[in-house]
């Protein structure tokens, strides 16, 4: 059953396959086993034109040509004759079960978004600090509790993991670690976040990596370590558990997962990094364990990521985050994140909550997202260009995008978060008491239990005034019960209904009969 870039769902393949153009389309198939190491793969590949098409070659994917879980593998093309004639590139993912975790289907959001105003996001807590200008350190516990106090309904922030597998929030995947020597100047390095422990992070002189910059390795650093005196919550590399237990459960989490992809120019953002079930599982692990009942949302460039942690695990919903086909950021090689509509598509057929569109990319085009509304899918956007007040309105009101993520969240206008809002609403509804009937009358009228009358044989019973119900009987008191017939007779008079042929003929007493 393919996915391909224009078809917005899994669909079972035709009897001789689907015709593929080399460089441009990609692929996506899938399949469920509870025994892989023993599952291989057949494929053919056939003439297009013909009827019917003619078979060209036949390759074989053997359990051990799928060494690993993830990576890319070459397939030999034999000839109807035995004889080789090519051979094919297919990439592969297999995606296990977290182990040790239960999961149940009593809450799932999925696929669920409830429809409000669009949410207001604060990129890396209050924004990007190590290239920009922001009020705080980015990705500190300190950051994150700043945009939540000034009315951010979710905060987005970067989580990889550490040497010692611990995961820390931190958006790149390198820092510059300082050495000195015995002259005044420094020597710095770069080196991945992967290959330091935790307690390492936190004790070495760091510098943030400029990218991009044609000045030397040594002049492009920007300090990252805090001073010995701060205080936890502004020092970075907090870890996800100190996140979870400590920013204002009023605020929602929007974790980007960081994994490495391949960039177009062939180079590997991070090389030699974790296989991906172990990743995801020791993220998954903390956010099941610590996030009690905080909104969380999972996005992350890579769409393998993606797919993984949706088929992983039932309760929080995920994201793709798309580039799109803009200027400043890096292009990846994987096809699926070439476009926005590639990302659609992708995200519809995967079954994930929708897509993270790049400003840029849908400023120029918002088509792209009404294809997302048009599927069903959650839109949200990122990018500089949202720290433009104007553009952040135009996505809100004309374009209508379900969540907005930009730096510096309530620096210009003072805003409240639209769940404290919810809560704020729901504990003042909640709060008024809500008059019973039983005890508050209507102005202006008695309430039946507060209007006793008396049968002629001197039992009391009461009698609503207020809108008279032909289905309603009187309730005789404890004393003793009045005949049947004298029961009607009341109920008749007292309602009004003797001259409404509500009783075919006149009452008369046990002893006139």
């Amino acid at each position: 059953m393919p996915l391909t870039k224009d078809q917005p769902g899994f669909v079972r393949q035709s009897e001789y396959g689907e015709i593929f153009a080399n460089g441009i389309d990609y692929y996506l198939y899938r399949t469920y086993s509870v025994a892989v190491e023993y599952m291989g793969f057949k494929i053919e590949i056939f003439k297009s034109n013909g009827d019917p098409p003619k078979l060209l070659a036949v390759g074989y994917a053997l359990p051990s040509t799928l060494q690993n879980t993830y990576g890319k593998t070459s397939i030999p093309l034999l000839a109807s004759n035995g004889l080789p004639v090519g051979k094919i590139y297919l990439g592969y993912l297999f995606i296990r079960p977290v182990h040790n975790q239960e999961f149940k289907m009593d809450l799932s959001f999925i696929k669920h978004w409830k429809k409000r105003t669009t949410l207001e996001v604060g990129h890396r807590g209050m924004g990007n600090s190590y290239t920009k200008c922001a009020v705080a350190r980015e990705n500190t516990l300190h950051s994150l509790e700043k945009a939540a106090s000034r009315g951010a309904d979710y905060v987005e922030f970067d989580v990889q993991l550490t040497k010692d597998k611990i995961p820390v929030i931190f958006h790149d995947f390198h820092v510059m670690v300082s050495v000195a020597k015995r002259s005044p100047e420094k020597d710095v390095h770069q080196i991945a976040v992967k290959d330091l422990k935790l307690d390492q992070l936190r004790l070495l002189h760091l510098d943030h990596v400029q990218h991009h910059s044609s000045t030397p390795l040594n002049e492009q650093v920007i300090k990252v370590t805090g001073d010995e005196d701060e205080v936890e919550e502004l020092r970075p590399f907090p870890t996800l558990i100190e996140a979870l237990q400590n920013v204002s459960l009023d605020v929602g989490f929007n974790v980007e997962i960081k994994f490495p992809m391949i960039q177009e120019d062939g180079i590997n953002e991070c090389e030699n990094y974790f296989e991906h079930n172990e990743f995801l599982d020791r993220i998954l692990k903390d956010v099941f364990l610590h996030g009690g009942k905080r909104r969380i949302v999972f996005s992350s460039f890579d769409p393998d990521i993606c797919m993984m942690v949706a088929a992983k695990q039932n309760k929080y919903p995920v994201l793709f985050l798309c580039c799109g086909a803009n200027t400043r950021h890096q292009v990846y090689q994987d096809a699926r994140t070439r476009t926005s509509l590639t990302a659609v598509n992708f995200a519809a057929g995967c079954g994930i909550l929708g897509v993270n569109f790049h400003s840029e990319d849908v400023l120029r085009d918002h088509s792209p997202i009404t294809k997302a509304k048009e599927l069903g899918l959650i839109s949200f956007v990122w990018g500089d260009e949202l720290n433009d007040k104007a553009n952040v309105e135009f996505l809100k009101k004309t374009v209508g995008v379900d969540g907005v993520i930009y730096d510096r969240i309530g620096e210009t206008e003072q805003r409240s978060s639209v769940f404290m809002l919810e809560k704020a609403k729901k504990t003042e509804l909640f709060a008024k008491k809500t008059p019973s009937p039983v005890q508050t009358p209507r102005a202006g009228s008695a309430h039946y239990l507060n209007n006793p009358l008396k049968f002629p044989q001197g039992q009391n019973f009461s009698q609503s005034v207020n809108q008279p119900s032909h289905h309603e009987w009187p309730i005789s008191t404890r004393r003793r019960s009045p005949t049947v017939t004298t029961e009607e007779k009341f109920f008749a008079e007292s309602h009004g209904l003797n001259g409404l042929g509500y009783l075919p003929q006149q009452l008369r007493t046990a002893q006139e009969i």
